[in-house]
């Protein structure tokens, strides 16, 4: 298993969460517990101080897309100078990645309300932490749209590297071999006050499966990465009901069952069964179904 990439670890799990199974073309089930993040007993996982946002990219792909392994490798490169501070949901969807007889099948339920929402024309295409491209300084694929295409996103995730985040995020997910269900621990804390509508989302990646892609140097044998496997917490996820006022400490705790495979089993269909040691997991906090506040990426314990 690799090494855990989050901030702060230890923390105590709450047992006792049981939730109904789910299948792969449903939105999973999920139980939240609200904790006393003083009084629990273990560590807050969050920090507390003043932070700057770690950017989230949304790289929307697909195995028939040409030109996606570019925006694949140039997706990379940003993810390198800045280690920690961006994170890549590749999200297969629109007409490059419909399934089709010899490709891989990496599509979700969720593809096409993101692709329409970022307001996507071409691809591969990007948005940065769900930011309008006018207030990153780039141009959009289309008016007034969030997706832009693959040279501008450096420059845009630049811009949000230097905001400041509102809230801090701290994360750590742990599998139960025995059961498949798959803990996760998120605190949170507000180092500014939100008055308006925030939205905590869970997306679960899987790294590491080999496939079919167009464009790739060896179109037979390309290794994809960050695909988004699916949405624990739904497609635009779930209300913050809790005051946001600053200094505010916010504990949930989401319990996810993995099912043994995406879109199929077999290869190329689904990429085979799912591998443990390559999920991700990626945790944002979002104005409402945009303007992604804050980020962070662990992997499962």
């Amino acid at each position: 298993m690799r090494k855990i990439n989050h901030l702060f670890l230890s923390a105590m799990l709450f047992g006792g969460l049981m939730l109904g199974s789910c299948s792969k073309e449903t939105t999973p089930a999920t139980e939240v517990k609200k904790e006393d993040p003083t009084g629990g007993g273990g560590e807050f996982l969050a920090p507390t101080t003043k932070m700057k946002r770690v950017a989230v990219l949304e790289d929307f792909t697909g195995v028939r897309c040409g030109f996606c392994p570019d925006g694949h490798v140039r997706a990379k490169a940003v993810a390198d100078a800045n280690p920690g501070k961006f994170v890549i949901m590749a999200v297969h969807g629109g007409s490059y990645a419909t399934p089709q007889t010899g490709w891989a099948d990496f599509t979700t339920k969720y593809g096409s309300s993101l692709i329409s929402l970022a307001k996507v024309s071409g691809y591969p295409a990007g948005t940065i932490s769900r930011t309008l491209c006018s207030e990153l300084g780039v141009t959009p694929q289309i008016a007034g749209g969030y997706a832009m295409s693959r040279g501008s996103w450096g420059l845009a995730a630049s811009k949000i590297f230097d905001m400041d985040a509102p809230v801090n995020i701290g994360a750590k997910a742990t599998f139960d071999e025995a059961t498949r269900k798959l803990t996760i621990k998120v605190d949170m804390y507000y180092t500014a006050e939100e008055t308006g509508e925030n939205r905590i989302n869970v997306a679960l990646l899987q790294d590491g499966i080999t496939s079919r892609q167009s464009g790739a140097p060896d179109p037979n044998n390309y290794v994809q990465d960050h695909v988004l496997r699916d949405l624990v917490t739904g497609l635009w996820g779930e209300v913050i009901t809790e005051e946001k006022k600053e200094g505010a400490k916010i504990s949930k705790t989401f319990v996810y069952d993995v099912p043994a495979d995406y879109n199929g089993a077999t290869i190329p269909p689904g990429g085979g069964a799912v591998v443990i040691d390559d999920l991700k997991v990626v945790v944002f906090v979002a104005r409402g179904q945009a303007n992604i506040l804050n980020a962070l990426e662990i992997d499962v314990k």
